[in-house]
């Protein structure tokens, strides 16, 4: 399901759900729904294959995209159509989309979540100034697919093309990293960043206080 505020997708008892990028809220609440349906496929069936998927959407033009593999009334929503089957084709998953009421939408509750414990960055001003001294980072370790610095990130919690989920559970010795972490992780970054004998940015709070 797709709102203002983000997306979410429901599939048994798993649930996901994210904030639009800032150019995303540009478009019509139809390519969102599309586009809500395609992060949850990304998100709840990467590891499918050779299987049939049934999407229940409460979007009439996005079920009538899927069903029909594109449209050309409106080149954007073919387009992204196009996306969705090319990456079911590659795992020969079968699409399906049929309707639900919004007030039976298990997925409507999930596309209106905000976590503010996960969704924060730096200014793209503070960011830029960062990578001016200190050069490009490959990797951003706490993102979400919004707010991610790096076009390979790690998420909090299971996101579409997140390289991993939890950046402790893999090694930061391989690529230059950037960190802006929450304030009660910086302690275990550092002792990370020694054990994996890593190389990158953390940004943390100037504290003279608590030195």
């Amino acid at each position: 399901d797709a709102s203002r505020t983000g997306w979410g997708a429901v599939c048994n008892d798993e649930k996901v759900n994210g904030r639009w990028r800032t150019e995303e809220l540009e478009h019509h609440i139809n390519y969102l729904e599309l586009l809500a349906a395609f992060l949850g496929l990304k998100s709840l069936a990467s590891d499918d294959e050779n299987s049939s998927i049934i999407l229940r959407i409460d979007n009439t033009t996005a079920i009538s995209y899927i069903n029909r593999l594109g449209g050309i009334q409106f080149p954007h929503l073919n387009n992204l159509s196009r996306s969705i089957w090319q990456w079911c084709e590659k795992r020969n998953i079968w699409l399906f989309a049929s309707y639900v009421n919004t007030k039976d939408n298990c997925a409507d509750a999930e596309s209106r979540k905000i976590n503010p414990d996960t969704e924060w960055e730096l200014s793209d001003d503070a960011f830029n100034s960062i990578i001016h001294h200190f050069g490009r980072p490959e990797i951003d370790l706490f993102a979400s697919r919004s707010n991610a610095k790096c076009i390979m990130f790690t998420s909090w919690k299971q996101e579409p093309d997140a390289y991993a989920v939890d950046a402790f559970t893999i090694n930061w010795k391989y690529n230059f990293f950037y960190a802006f972490p929450p304030f009660s992780l910086v302690l275990k970054c550092l002792r990370k960043i020694i054990d994996d004998e890593a190389t990158g940015i953390l940004v943390f709070p100037h504290w003279p206080s608590q030195a």
